[in-house]
């Protein structure tokens, strides 16, 4: 069966509502939380975030604020870096609930600074176990 073709316009809707997920969860707050600072229903921000609706430009000014980013940080989505990374960890773990998310997020990051302790050749090592294993 055919894949349904995204449309750009979407594809844009999504790619903006992962990078905004992204920084809303590096904040460490929930959906809800953003959407009472914004003034919005927690479904709308959701829609946004899961690139249902596109959020207009004010939207944007309020939401880059409300992050402590320009809004040109938001449209950050063709550059290959960890930005892009994050963003598919985000994309494969979209189905996941909010709470698993959050102890997905912490484990990530508690590995990455143990394996940034790490000299060189250990690091090789445990790269190489994680290779063979996943």
């Amino acid at each position: 069966m055919p894949q349904e073709k995204i449309s750009p316009k979407k594809q844009l809707a999504r790619e903006v509502g992962g990078i905004i997920a992204i920084r809303r969860k590096a904040k460490g707050w929930t959906q809800a939380q953003l959407a009472e600072y914004m003034d919005i229903e927690k479904e709308t921000l959701s829609r946004i975030e899961t690139g249902h609706i596109a959020p207009t430009l004010a939207r944007l000014a309020q939401i880059a604020k409300l992050l402590d980013c320009e809004i040109s940080d938001l449209l950050k989505i063709s550059t290959s870096d960890v930005s892009d990374q994050a963003l598919a960890l985000m994309n494969r773990m979209e189905n996941l609930n909010e709470g698993l998310q959050t102890i997905l997020l912490d484990l990530f990051g508690k590995v990455a600074l143990a394996m940034g302790k790490l000299n060189a050749k250990d690091r090789k090592v445990l790269e190489k176990f994680l290779g063979d294993i996943l």
